[in-house]
């Protein structure tokens, strides 16, 4: 397996681009398409929150058909609380661009992220399409990457290579999100955080789907930036099969191996939303081992990491580790306290659950200094693990979030 600047075009057969549409105030890009030459099949992950968007209703409901080959994205505005014409615009929008590419409007896939409660201004987007499709190329990867940030400071993409059989797949990916970021999606069977994952290995549907499913498991369902889950997150994922590896069908050796690659791209681009919080001078990486159940030890991780009295005190470089033990207690699983050792970075704070006597409190300090924190919980009742990845909150944050609709 191999880790490459690639893009979401990198795998065979996709092309992407991004324009101004005028969404944005600011005038930067804020429309993009991404689109495979050939039919592909599709899986995807939505927000759990029951205040959906309105293309996250639409896409839900395209995912249905069997086969498809383009998705299209807007920043700038979520298309969120807009009722029926919120609904009639992100549908809208994936039948013109289902025209201009001669698709069926539900083969086409939508996302949008940005201010909720603002109608789409669908004329302008109207008169981007052209532009939009006429711009499709295999080296515009990163223009679509650019084109659906909202607050991002910087691009999100990269691209893996992995060997199936004699054959070498690739998987793409580019994500946003720095803000309002605390993802619990899941998986349809049939600031924002969107992500846009293309492969050209061969696989099934079903296959496609499961896979997805294991990889924002342990990837973007264990990031937090402010624990505030977006009615818009959603992780798409094409597979268009131009890799031309036996099709991975069933849970054998080639689907763990496409999984771990999977992983791998979801799990990188999960950092990267997290080092690039709203506002944020630290990452922070929260490692639970020792739990009885793999479900208790990410639940611990994530309640830590929306620890928001944590998080203000590593932005101050206060190496106050109570906060940490307070939070793993209030995270409603049950273990022994009294095995509990909690380290900073390689500093033990807490052993067998009583203070660590003589903790060097300045070599503590230099600990929250550095740009990476890492800390790690042993609760030393079993084999479980899992990491969550957070950032602090700086009083860059509070501005941001201030005057975000103005």
């Amino acid at each position: 397996m191999k880790i490459t600047k690639g893009t979401v075009t990198t795998p065979k057969g996709f092309l992407a681009s991004g324009v101004k549409a005028g969404i944005k105030k600011s005038g930067r890009p804020d429309l993009a398409l991404l689109y495979s030459e050939v039919p592909a099949v599709a899986a995807a992950a939505f927000t759990t929150n029951r205040f959906q968007a309105s293309p996250v209703k639409v896409s839900k409901a395209h995912l249905k058909a069997k086969k498809h080959q383009a998705i299209i994205v807007n920043s700038g505005n979520a298309n969120c609380a807009n009722g029926r014409v919120g609904d009639r615009d992100a549908l809208k929008m994936t039948e013109s661009i289902g025209m201009a590419l001669s698709l069926n409007k539900k083969e086409v896939l939508v996302a949008s992220t940005g201010i909720i409660g603002v109608y789409m201004p669908m004329e302008k987007i109207e008169r981007a399409i052209p532009e939009l499709v006429e711009g499709l190329s295999e080296t515009k990867g990163t223009s679509f990457a650019k084109a659906i940030m909202t607050t991002d400071t910087v691009k999100k993409e990269l691209a893996v290579t992995v060997k199936i059989g004699k054959v070498t797949v690739t998987i793409g990916g580019a994500c946003k999100g720095v803000g309002m970021l605390y993802p619990l999606m899941k998986t349809e069977k049939h600031a924002t955080m969107l992500c846009f994952l293309a492969t050209d290995a061969a696989i099934t549907k079903r296959m496609l789907g499961a896979s997805l499913e294991e990889a924002i498991g342990c990837s973007f369902n264990m990031i937090s930036v402010d624990g505030d889950m977006s009615t818009n997150d959603s992780c798409f994922i094409m597979a268009n099969g131009l890799a031309k590896n036996r099709e991975i069908a069933g849970k054998g050796d080639y689907y763990r191996k496409f999984t771990d690659a999977l992983k791998v791209v979801t799990s990188e681009l999960a950092k990267k939303l997290a080092r690039d919080g709203e506002g944020a001078t630290k990452f922070i990486e929260i490692f639970v081992t020792g739990a009885k159940y793999e479900k208790d030890a990410r639940t611990i991780a994530r309640k830590i990491s929306t620890s928001n009295l944590l998080k203000c005190a590593i932005c101050g470089e206060d190496p106050n580790w109570g906060r940490i033990v307070a939070a793993a207690g209030s995270s409603g699983v049950n273990f022994d306290p009294d095995k509990v050792d909690v380290y900073l970075g390689n500093l033990k704070a807490l052993s067998n659950g009583m203070s660590v006597k003589g903790l060097d409190k300045n070599k503590a300090h230099k600990l929250f200094t550095k740009r990476d924190v890492r800390i790690k919980v042993d609760l030393k009742s079993g084999i479980h693990k899992a990491t969550a990845w957070t950032c602090d909150f700086s009083k860059e944050y509070v501005a941001i979030n201030s005057e975000y609709s103005t």
